[in-house]
């Protein structure tokens, strides 16, 4: 994808761009900091020693390289590893603290949150995208998103199961029973694309459907797809993304923002027949998000922007996370048995949010599958105004560090939730017991924390539960069918196996 970019003789003529002046600027900011992190009791922060001390090229071709061959977290393992838990890097000239402690992103994301934001990164990436949302705004515009998001994400996580029960039904058809061959990573994303499309729009896009369908959720789908794309190579070239052009992601953003436009139109107009002729009903309400919008506000560019931000999310992460699962227990029979062990003790109860919450063994496969392979595998923030990080500083990488206002930082969680120092020598392998009784913390943080947390966490293992016990209800067991035994991923925005997850499921009867 970057191919060009890696290209040396492409990037040199950017060394020319440099100014003599900005040499002489660097040397002058760097003396200031010194002197106002010694006022402030605060140590100089480990550094990483660029090639390129003024954009990072080098360090961006390193990353580059280590997508390309399936490792996009060995950059940050390497650095960590070497320079400490908390190191000070170059991004397209803007500082960058790469960090894996856990104290600091408590800091960040609770002690100190009001000192950092989402804002300067994401809304001069995304605005033109995603609009001024949940994840590209602080201050106010946040509270009031999260304060509508919240409520409808709560409401919905203890509802019937019933609609996704459908989608699950139309998955589960599509699994062999003679033992051959099932990609499961592609089912799993369809599967939680039509449920997710339904959720938020009303509308699922049906990609499990046998039949041919051309509908309009289904083409949002893919011209989502193109723009995530073309979204993904601007975060990577920050503020250099110019050279790739924005006419021809400029006219997909408008085509999905139209179809977005046509849901709110057609809901509203609904939510108007129904206050004109309003009869009870004995239907089961399903909670809709576009639904609830609207009946909070009649400001659809509002109404547009809070799906998309939700929307980008939850379209994969949920349905990579499943297929990374089975993709782990078909490496894993000792667990798929015991996982299968505690689902057989429920009988055949009704699934319901309180019974999916109680198997403890089926969310510690969950939560050990997150540790090793979320598919997010970090977070990232500018500081607002001057902080300390109580680590990063000093010798021992234990004294405090001040972040200035712009700097930036990137919270690499899959290597905290690998660190040895948490987890023990037995850190890199795939061992769910050790959740049972474990205690909330923030050396595991999946999902983010505080006020940032993902609203809708408790829905993603409600879901993927469901599908685990039903799996485990029909099948007796799950076996590798591919040659590759370890995890390749591939990544955009979020990270998946670039082999997918091939398996064969025997059944239970």
């Amino acid at each position: 994808m970057f191919e060009a970019l890696l290209s040396w003789s492409g990037l040199a003529s950017t060394f020319a761009l440099v100014p003599l002046f900005y040499v002489a600027s660097w040397g002058v900011k760097e003396l200031r900091y010194r002197v106002a992190a010694g006022k402030a009791g605060c140590a100089t922060p480990a550094k990483y020693w660029h090639k390129d001390p003024f954009l990072g090229l080098d360090l961006f071709i390193k990353r580059i390289t280590d997508m390309q061959a399936g490792d996009s977290l060995a950059t940050d393992r390497i650095l960590l590893d070497t320079y400490g838990k908390t190191v000070l890097t170059n991004n397209w000239g803007v500082k960058q603290y790469v960090t894996m402690d856990s104290a600091n992103m408590q800091t960040i994301l609770a002690t100190q949150v009001d000192k950092f934001g989402n804002a300067p990164l994401n809304h001069k990436m995304c605005e033109a995208f995603l609009g001024d949302g949940i994840i590209t705004m602080d201050g106010h515009a946040w509270k009031r998103s999260r304060q509508l998001l919240n409520p409808v994400f709560t409401r919905a996580q203890v509802s019937e199961l019933s609609s996704f029960e459908v989608h699950v039904g139309k998955m589960m058809s599509k699994i062999p029973r003679d033992g051959s061959m099932v990609d499961m990573q592609p089912l799993c994303k369809m599967l939680f694309l039509d449920s997710s499309t339904e959720f938020i729009f009303g509308k699922s896009a049906n990609t499990l459907s046998s039949e041919a369908d051309n509908s309009v959720a289904r083409r949002l789908s893919t011209l989502f797809d193109e723009s995530l794309q073309t979204m993904f190579k601007r975060f990577m070239l920050g503020r250099f993304r110019f050279l790739l052009g924005e006419k021809q992601w400029l006219q997909t953003c408008a085509e999905v923002h139209s179809i977005i436009d046509g849901f709110i139109d057609e809901e509203v107009q609904a939510q108007k027949s129904a206050k004109s002729t309003s009869t009870d009903s004995d239907i089961p309400y399903n909670y809709v998000l576009l639904k609830e919008l609207v009946k909070e506000t009649d400001d659809k560019r509002f109404i547009r922007n809070e799906l998309m931000n939700v929307y980008f999310p939850a379209r994969d992460t949920a349905g990579i996370l499943t297929s990374n699962i089975i993709f782990m227990l078909a490496r894993h029979p000792d667990v798929w048995n015991k996982l299968r062990e505690e689902v057989l003790s429920i009988g055949d109860q009704k699934l319901t949010f309180e019974l999916l919450k109680s198997l403890k063994y089926v969310h510690a496969v969950i939560s050990e599958t997150l540790r090793l392979q979320s598919p997010i595998g970090g977070s990232w923030k500018t500081c607002l105004s001057p902080c300390i990080l109580p680590h990063g500083g000093g010798a021992s990488g234990q004294d405090p560090i001040l972040l200035e206002p712009g700097d930036e930082v990137r919270m690499s969680f899959t290597p905290m939730h690998t660190d040895p120092e948490i987890w023990g020598n037995d850190s890199e392998e795939f061992h769910p017991e050790r959740f049972l009784g474990m205690k909330q913390s923030w050396n595991f943080i999946p999902f983010m924390g505080g006020r940032r947390i993902c609203p809708a966490q408790q829905n993603v293992l409600t879901d993927v539960c469901y599908v685990l016990v039903r799996l485990a209800r029909e099948f007796k067991a799950v076996e590798r069918r591919d040659e590759t035994l370890a995890y390749v991923d591939a990544i955009v925005f979020t990270r998946e196996s670039k082999n997918g997850a091939k398996v064969a499921f025997v059944p239970a009867k």
